[in-house]
């Protein structure tokens, strides 16, 4: 039988802190324009391939995403039905053949925050942590 030493017990205790506390929880957030809007799963599911490309009632709708990340992984997956790359592949398919605009890419949450914050109809996506007042949080209807 081997026996684990106490520094390595401690490291290993303290990684498994930091993966358990660093869990995605995504959330849909929108410019404050679009808080009447009614939305369901399938509407999200439209809005992110292109699909749907107004609100029924504030405008043209403009889509922010993360470029990468477990964030963005994480939303995909439950959202879109996609990894990451399949969703650019999607987008690259549909620029290429004209038929949208890819959303506009960020780094950092920060950053998309603060864009939808700023753009009429703009929706995207952040840790639930990283959502504010500036913003709205969208539940999709059941």
């Amino acid at each position: 039988m081997k026996i684990i030493s106490i520094r390595a017990f401690a490291l290993f205790a303290a990684s498994a802190l930091i993966c358990a506390s660093g869990v995605a929880t995504p959330i849909l957030i929108g410019n404050k324009n679009v808080t009447a809007e009614k939305i369901d799963a399938a509407t999200i599911k439209s809005i992110f391939l292109g699909k749907k490309v107004a609100w029924d009632g504030a405008g043209r709708i403009t889509l922010a995403v993360l470029k990468g990340g477990p964030v963005a992984e994480e939303y995909f997956k439950s959202a879109v039905e996609m990894t990451v790359s399949a969703f650019n592949n999607h987008w690259r398919r549909l620029a290429m053949t004209g038929g949208g605009t890819a959303p506009k890419s960020f780094e950092k949450e920060e950053e998309l925050r603060k864009f939808v914050a700023e753009t009429p109809g703009a929706v995207g996506f952040v840790d639930s942590a990283n959502a504010d007042n500036s913003v709205v949080v969208l539940k999709p209807a059941s």
